[in-house]
């Protein structure tokens, strides 16, 4: 259950989400992501030996041997990088812009891998419910704009002058960051591949370490380099606030993630209270409909 996250991914009609072990943490897909890196690297670096084994008539010129020059797999492709990084840079833990990129530099540029370790079965646990933690429509507390960017609308009348004036909006009349539509969530694999490989640099990364993690989400969607499924940004814009709001709340409180979760667990509300605001708001509503 560690490895697992607390924050809800909804919330319910009386502005609470729900505390209780649910998907993999942040940390826990970081670290998923390290390995899958580290994997394809060694492959990259055996492909190469094997090469110079080649070159140099260590081993016979043969077809399977001039197919083994080459990587023989990639798990993680700059086009699923950046798809991972897109939906990373909404989570509320996430240090900072571009993380997933980061990990990739780590591995591929610094060099360090990390390796597969040995896993034992663990017996299968209850999932505990915490709780209920209130949050309003993720305004309770801190301040959320979720894909909304200041910077880009100051800036894109500027470096987009070709698009339309007004500024995007979700199906709910959010106001956002520039997005384009697709049929489906959608990366372009040339612009993923030039980003990944030629401009994210050391300098990039050192540039963007202070920036707010959402910024890379804003990032993405401003150059059309991921596409949002046609008719859907409002789904994205709430899983950007909810990130987002949990993020300014750790950092109003000053708390680290591990006492953030500590903090949401302590505050929760439990399941019949939460049952009561419930049921109180529905006779509120029912006394007002029939008022009317």
């Amino acid at each position: 259950m560690s490895r697992r996250e607390l924050v809800g991914r909804s919330l319910s009609d009386a502005g609470y989400t729900r505390i209780q072990a649910d998907t993999y943490s942040y940390l826990t897909r970081v670290d998923l992501l390290k390995k899958l890196c580290s994997i394809d690297a060694a492959e990259r670096d055996r492909a190469e030996v094997h090469s110079g084994a080649l070159a140099n008539r260590s081993i016979p010129d043969t077809e399977d041997n001039r197919l083994l020059c080459e990587p023989q797999f990639e798990f993680v492709t700059p086009q699923q990088l950046v798809a991972i990084d897109f939906f990373l840079s909404m989570h509320h833990y996430a240090p900072h812009a571009f993380s997933a990129l980061a990990v990739w530099h780590d591995v591929n540029v610094l060099r360090r891998r990390y390796p597969i370790p040995t896993l034992e079965p663990l017996p299968k646990t209850d999932i505990v419910l915490h709780g209920w933690y209130p949050v309003g429509q993720y305004d309770k507390e801190a301040p959320a704009t979720g894909l909304r960017w200041f910077d880009a609308e100051q800036w894109n009348p500027y470096r987009h002058q070709g698009r339309p004036g007004r500024y995007a909006r979700t199906t709910g009349g959010e106001q956002t960051v520039y997005f384009e539509e697709a049929a489906q969530f959608e990366v372009d694999a040339e612009a993923a591949y030039l980003f990944v490989n030629c401009t994210y640099d050391t300098a990039f990364l050192l540039d963007t370490q202070h920036r707010d993690a959402i910024d890379s989400a804003h990032f993405w969607l401003n150059e059309g380099i991921v596409k949002l499924p046609t008719g859907m940004a409002q789904r994205y814009q709430d899983m950007a606030k909810r990130g987002q709001y949990f993020a300014r709340l750790a950092q109003r409180l000053n708390l680290t993630p591990a006492e953030l979760d500590a903090h949401l667990v302590s505050r929760a509300i439990s399941n019949a209270e939460h049952d009561g605001l419930l049921c109180r708001d529905r006779r509120q509503l029912s006394l007002f409909a029939n008022a009317a």
